[in-house]
């Protein structure tokens, strides 16, 4: 019997991760405290530093099953720009990345908000999450204002621990901290590698959330539409 439901965050909880005003308003505020700093740099410039950092996070995480925290990537996109600056500075850099998520925060999934309620009843729920530009901290405080933070009795986030999904430990860390095996626990989420392949490899029931694909993956159990769906599912 499945007593307990592990979410992914991105494209599963919340649509996203982000618009392109969100990566607009983080390389302006970027751009402008280096400039700051004294360096002379346009945005165009550090946004493409930025991108090359975020294409090798991505391959890292892909191949590495590990996934760079934003400090660091941004000392990715520094060493791109060949930049050494002070330790303030890179603080401040820190803050003007990560928290602009939150000025033009991104709409939860459908059906997300009345689901959780009525799961919350019957099973434990947690999220996993590889978490890319914006960190654990910031995504907390996003669930807060949306309402559905106390649903959850664990939330795991990879800046915050060793490894990012598809690795099989950050599953088994995760069901350790809700007391369930993965005979008890099923996941969903809407990446047929990070999610589906990853949580079958650590022995869970797996649910792939994609609306818009009319093929299904060998890992997945269950394809589904909505989370709407695991409430008949579980």
């Amino acid at each position: 019997m499945i007593r307990a439901i592990t979410f992914d965050f991105w494209n599963t909880l919340y649509k996203g991760p982000a618009d392109r005003r969100v990566f607009d308003k983080r390389i302006k505020a970027v751009t402008q405290l280096l400039q700051q700093a004294g360096y002379d740099l346009s945005s165009e410039v550090v946004g493409v530093a930025f991108k090359a950092a975020w294409q090798k996070a991505d391959r890292m995480q892909l191949e590495q099953y590990f996934d760079p925290t934003p400090r660091g990537q941004i000392e990715f996109a520094l060493q791109d720009l060949q930049l050494q600056v002070d330790e303030h500075i890179k603080d401040e850099l820190y803050q003007a990345y990560t928290s602009k998520l939150l000025e033009i925060p991104p709409d939860m999934n459908d059906g997300v908000a009345e689901t959780l309620p009525l799961l919350a009843e019957k099973h434990r729920l947690a999220v996993i999450c590889n978490t890319g530009v914006t960190p654990g901290v910031i995504l907390r405080q996003l669930m807060k204002k949306d309402k559905i933070f106390d649903y959850f009795q664990f939330l795991v986030f990879s800046d915050e621990v060793a490894w990012a999904k598809p690795n099989a430990a950050i599953f088994k860390y995760t069901l350790e901290n809700i007391q369930m095996t993965s005979q008890q626990a099923a996941h969903i989420g809407d990446n047929e590698h990070t999610d589906v392949a990853g949580a079958k490899a650590a022995g869970m029931t797996t649910v792939w959330l994609a609306p818009d694909k009319t093929y299904t993956v060998p890992e997945a159990d269950y394809h589904v539409q909505s989370v709407r769906e695991l409430l008949n599912l579980f």
